[in-house]
């Protein structure tokens, strides 16, 4: 069976944001979790607030693949900043990628004599 999350929303004290979701399992009655992030540990590894839920999501996701005892861990959690290390590995082999397509800028040619397109500017007084 596999266990799906429904998001209940969030509460915040301080520099806390507490994430709120509900676990829901086939034939087993609903759990409930909660995952704390400090708000500088977001502004360090530039996770954007909007991004919490998503990101907390994701930590349950991965932890429910893990198997009930590593689920179990995140009835009350704590990120930390190596919960967010996947996250920045992903973001720097995408910046990689997106370095190594660019292309080179073409350098600006002159243009050929016979081009109405003019350089500078041009005054003729007549």
């Amino acid at each position: 069976m596999t266990m799906h999350f429904a998001y209940q929303g969030f509460t915040h004290d301080r520099d806390i944001r507490s994430f709120k979701f509900r676990g829901i399992e086939e034939l087993s009655p609903p759990i409930d979790f909660l995952i704390e992030i400090d708000l500088p540990l977001l502004f360090r590894t530039k996770v954007p607030v909007q991004d919490g839920p998503t990101f907390c999501f994701n930590l349950l996701v991965a932890a429910a693949f893990g198997g009930p005892s590593l689920l179990e861990r995140f009835r009350h959690y704590r990120v930390l900043e190596s919960d967010f290390r996947p996250l920045l590995v992903e973001r720097a082999r995408q910046a990689a990628e997106k370095a190594m397509r660019k292309t080179p800028r073409q350098p600006a040619r002159k243009p050929s004599s016979t081009s109405n397109v003019h350089l500078g500017t041009t005054f003729k007084e007549y």
